[in-house]
């Protein structure tokens, strides 16, 4: 890699360890809170926080009107270029259209707050926490999607984990202190409230002191056609989200439909890792692009494709020889079923996670509406496979229809692209970590035969762990510049190690 990629590369996995770290810690943060409060709350209740959650979903959608992604790729873009001016007018013109929108949102839903508690809840009684709903969906809506993907865009990433983690910490103890206090749902939703609004304010802070006064100047009308295509999509996506459940519900118990969950929590983790890779690689490619054009991009999709498949790789396949234990242990003995529909769902993974090295870049090269077809065809693909193999197999069924979406949405996206673009991977990097986590695998699947308890988790782990990189050493996998950025990554306060880790995969 050249002197560039390599600071990209550098730049790309910090930000994505930021987010990866923000997303554990938010996890956790969040159980420990629902633990307490489904302590508190009777679930009735919890089917009153549901379909607040929905309408808070739907209203963010309605009110974003797609502008989020787009104000990353177009801030990430401009300031490439030094376009500060440019860059803050997207920022302002979005987030006064999104703010606009949420705004007559709330106040129906403040007025309907009545009717809406009678319809959905059989209760007027609910009509207060519709009333302080409608407050909460102005920040939820308006103003922090909006807020957070132009951190994204302006590439803030550890600031932005920095001050998400802030807010989410004190999101869960205004939780907790005032459901405690009100032992009731109006406590939790005024946390919402509060916590949110809190975020808006300093997250609007930070962005205003880099991008400086409000500007209206970039063209709204150009914002919204680029922007509307992924609207239609963030509905698309809620579909793609869910159909699978949705129709397990369908064809099965809510007992099934707990234990697929809990599978696909459980897969969720193990996702948050390229997760937090695609989310930083999406304005980083926007300022390649912007900066350098498309053959450095090109380049730079190769790199990224080596790196998602050397940590991605065994991270999946460990996840599935391990699946049991993981799930007993975590969740308990209860949802040992869902053990089969984990393994399905990490071993699809394994096999179609390249495509994390290339989530958004159609949205990158300006090709939002062929984004939404492809991902409406998809979800269209799973749906049609899950009336098939839901009533067949059940959670096993649901699993591979979900595997089924991975490959289409890989394929299809792969076509599209090489029609706009020269794409490659690094196939050795794929071949290679591929067969060695398929070792670590085996061996860890042989240790769990030979003795098996689901307290022995971490002994499971540290075994693959070695095996992969003892594997990854045989292979020759590792080459210098790998472990050059990994100690450009960790820094020389982290020497003690990088070190031991790039003798011990490299030659």
């Amino acid at each position: 890699m050249t002197r560039d990629q390599t600071a990209a590369a550098v730049h790309v996995a910090r930000g994505a360890s930021y987010i990866f770290l923000q997303g554990i810690t938010t996890n956790l943060l969040m159980a420990a809170t629902f633990a307490i409060v489904a302590r508190v709350i009777t679930t009735a209740e919890m089917g009153t926080m549901t379909v607040l959650l929905m309408i808070t979903g739907a209203a963010r959608i309605v009110a974003c009107l797609g502008m989020p992604a787009s104000v990353t790729r177009f801030i990430a873009e401009h300031s490439a270029r030094n376009e500060q001016k440019t860059a803050a007018g997207v920022f302002y013109q979005a987030l006064r259209t999104n703010l606009a929108i949420s705004l007559p949102i709330a106040a129906a839903i403040f007025m309907l707050a009545p009717y809406l508690s009678t319809t959905l809840l059989a209760t007027p009684d609910g009509t207060i926490l519709f009333q302080i709903l409608a407050l909460d969906i102005i920040p939820t809506a308006g103003l922090l999607p909006i807020l957070n993907n132009a951190m994204l865009g302006l590439q803030k990433i550890k600031q932005l984990s920095t001050i998400n983690l802030t807010y989410m910490a004190s999101r869960q103890t205004l939780i907790i202190i005032l459901t405690l206090t009100t032992r009731s749902l109006r406590g939790l939703v005024t946390a919402w409230l509060i916590s949110e609004l809190g975020a808006s304010l300093v997250l609007y802070a930070y962005v205003r002191s880099i991008l400086g006064p409000a500007t209206f100047t970039f063209n709204l009308k150009h914002l919204t056609k680029f922007s509307f295509p992924l609207f239609l999509q963030d509905l698309v996506n809620y579909f793609y989200g869910w159909f699978d459940r949705a129709i397990l519900l369908a064809y099965s118990s809510l007992e099934m439909l707990g234990i697929y969950n809990a599978s696909m929590t459980a897969f969720g983790v193990l996702a948050n890792v390229p997760g937090a890779i695609a989310t930083t690689l999406f304005p980083t490619y926007s300022a390649i692009k912007g900066k350098h054009g498309t053959e450095t991009l090109q380049n730079s999709i190769r790199a990224a494709s080596r790196y998602v498949c050397l940590i991605a790789m065994p991270l999946s396949l460990g996840l599935a020889a391990t699946a049991k234990p993981a799930l007993t242990l975590f969740v308990g003995e209860a949802y040992a079923e869902g053990t089969t529909p984990l393994i399905v769902t990490s071993s699809f993974f394994a096999l179609t996670l390249i495509s994390t090295a290339i989530t958004g870049l159609l949205i990158v090269l300006g090709e939002t509406t062929l984004s939404l077809k492809l991902t409406a065809l998809n979800v269209a693909i799973g749906a049609a496979s899950a009336q098939i193999l839901l009533p067949l197999l059940g959670t096993t069924g649901a699993a591979i229809t979900r595997g089924i979406v991975m490959v289409t949405t890989l394929l299809t996206t792969v076509a599209a692209l090489r029609k706009k673009i020269t794409l490659s991977f690094d196939r050795e990097a794929f071949q290679k970590s591929l067969l060695a986590s398929s070792i670590m695998a085996v061996t860890v699947t042989a240790i769990q035969a030979y003795s098996y308890s689901k307290f022995h988790l971490p002994i499971y782990v540290l075994a693959g762990a070695a095996t992969y990189l003892i594997v990854l050493r045989l292979l020759r996998t590792i080459k210098p510049m790998d472990t050059q950025l990994l100690m450009d990554y960790l820094g020389p306060r982290f020497g003690f190690i990088s070190e031991p880790i790039s003798k011990l995969v490299s030659e």
